[in-house]
């Protein structure tokens, strides 16, 4: 009987292997708005408008309000953070990093630092008036980011 039992166990893996196989199709998703979260170039963003390059690059860390996280590390809020009253150094730290955040100076040109720049000073209940310009932002660039 212990044999008759293999040869049934062996008959059924034979049949399992040369059913053909069936493709599991995802269900279809509106992947338009994750998308437009991408850079089409991947060494540098692509996204010239502040707010874009917000939800790109600091959104994932500072959280849509810009309340900032704690978890596996600590994320600062921008909403209500006195530094932001100064635009260069918001600037400044886009460009070079700071402490745990990475640099992306090398990733964004001046205009785009400046419009992140912006954005985040006049959102998240901030209302600087003095706006930061790509002039400005050249002016701030390490030699060795240079566009």
């Amino acid at each position: 009987m212990t044999l008759k039992l293999l040869y049934s166990v062996a008959a059924i893996c034979l049949l399992a292997t040369n059913a053909p196989a069936q493709e599991a199709t995802p269900p279809a998703q509106d992947t338009g708005p994750r998308l437009t979260r991408f850079s089409e170039d991947p060494d540098r963003f692509t996204q010239t408008d502040g707010e874009a390059l917000y939800r790109t690059t600091c959104q994932a860390c500072h959280m849509e309000d810009a309340k900032g996280a704690m978890g596996a590390g600590a994320h600062p809020p921008l909403a209500g953070n006195p530094k932001m009253r100064s635009k260069h150094f918001l600037a400044g730290v886009i460009l070079t990093g700071y402490h745990g955040m990475p640099r992306f100076g090398h990733m964004m040109s001046d205009e785009q630092v400046a419009s992140v720049t912006n954005y985040v000073r006049s959102n998240f209940g901030h209302d600087y008036p003095d706006t930061m310009t790509a002039a400005e932002v050249a002016g701030l660039r390490p030699p060795e980011d240079s566009d």
